[in-house]
C-alpha cells in the first residue's frame, strides 16, 4: 500500500521534509507530493535531499495555487533534477491540460491528480488514461469514479478541519483523523493520499488567530487520531510568542498521547526553548528515540 502525503511547498514543510530525507527514516512506500508555491531555495534543496538518498518524490509541474507557476524566471530552479529516475513528475488535471502534458521521458514515472469528475470523464474519453499511464492516478474516493475507471487508482481526501471564525480548536481538541489505508484495501485502491493536517486550502498570506495551536497525529490501535494543543490565552490576537509556549507546555505533557501504544517519536525528543527571543522556538534534545 502506497501513501502519498500532499504538501504545498511552504518553507517549514520543506524544511521538515528535507530533515526526514537526510535522516533516512521514511519508508519507501511513503512518497511525498510537493506542489511548489514559492520560489525559495528550500525547494531544490529538499528535492536534492530526497534524490541523493534515492527516495522517490513527486513534484507537481503545473502548480495550481499561488503565482509560482506564472513566474517565468526562477531564482531557485528545481528542473535540473527533473530527469532523475526517482523523481515522479506530477500534473494536476485542469481544463487546459493537453495529452503532451501527461507524457514523461522513458523510464520516468508520472502521477496525475484529478479532482473534478467532469474533467476526469473528458480525459477518459480522450483516451489519455490507460492501465499503465499515468503510473499513479489520484482521485476523490467516489463510487462514480470507481465505476468510470478500469485501472488502478489512489484515493485523495482532505481530512483537515478548521473552526469557524468565532471558534478555536479548543472546541474540538481531540478526534478521529483517518483510517484511509483500511478503506483503500476494502475499496480496491492502489494506495491513498491526503493533505495531512494542513488541508487542501491554500492562502498566500496568513491571518491572525486568537489562539496558537500545535497539531499532532497519533495512533490508537489501528485508528489515526489528531490532538490539538491550544494555548490557554484566547482572548485577543496579542502575544503570539507567549501563546506558543503555552501550547508547547501542553505538548511536553503529551496527554492523551501518553496512553497511546504508538507514541509519536518527537515527544521523546522535543522541548521548548524558552530562552529564545523568537518563535516558533523548538529544539531536539540529545535523547532522541
Amino acid at each position: 500500500m502506497i501513501y502519498f502525503p500532499y504538501f504545498r511547498g511552504r518553507q517549514f514543510d520543506l524544511q521538515a521534509l528535507k530533515a526526514i530525507a537526510q535522516d533516512q527514516t521514511l519508508p519507501t512506500n511513503i512518497i511525498p507530493i510537493i506542489e511548489p508555491v514559492r520560489d525559495i531555495k528550500a525547494l531544490p534543496q529538499t528535492i536534492a535531499a530526497f534524490l541523493a538518498h534515492d527516495h522517490p518524490l513527486v513534484v507537481i509541474t503545473n502548480p495550481t495555487v499561488s503565482d509560482y507557476g506564472l513566474t517565468q524566471q526562477k531564482l531557485h530552479d528545481w528542473t535540473p533534477w527533473q530527469h532523475h529516475p526517482q523523481l515522479i513528475l506530477g500534473h494536476v488535471l485542469t481544463p487546459t491540460t493537453t495529452a503532451a502534458d501527461l507524457l514523461a521521458p522513458a523510464g520516468q514515472r508520472t502521477l496525475l491528480i484529478a479532482r473534478q469528475y467532469d474533467e476526469l470523464v473528458a480525459a477518459q474519453h480522450a483516451h489519455w488514461l490507460t492501465t499503465t499511464q499515468p503510473d499513479y492516478l489520484l482521485v476523490p474516493p467516489e463510487a462514480r469514479i470507481r465505476q468510470l475507471l478500469d485501472r488502478p487508482q489512489i484515493s485523495l481526501y482532505d481530512h483537515a478541519w478548521f473552526p469557524d471564525k468565532d471558534q478555536t480548536y479548543a472546541n474540538l481538541t481531540d478526534g478521529f483523523f483517518s483510517d484511509d489505508w483500511q478503506l483503500a484495501t476494502l475499496q480496491g485502491y492502489q494506495g491513498f493520499s491526503d493533505y495531512t493536517i494542513g488541508g487542501s486550502h491554500y492562502s498566500e498570506h496568513g491571518y491572525p488567530a486568537r489562539a496558537v495551536t500545535l497539531h499532532v497525529t497519533y495512533f490508537v490501535h489501528d485508528q489515526l487520531r489528531i490532538h490539538r494543543f491550544v494555548s490557554d490565552d484566547r482572548v485577543d490576537f496579542k502575544h503570539p510568542k507567549e501563546k506558543f509556549f503555552q501550547a508547547g507546555v501542553c505538548v511536553c505533557s503529551g496527554c492523551p498521547l501518553n496512553q497511546s501504544r504508538r507514541r509519536p517519536r518527537p515527544f521523546n525528543s522535543w522541548r521548548p526553548t524558552t530562552t529564545s527571543t523568537t518563535f516558533p522556538a523548538w529544539e531536539w534534545s540529545s535523547a532522541s528515540a
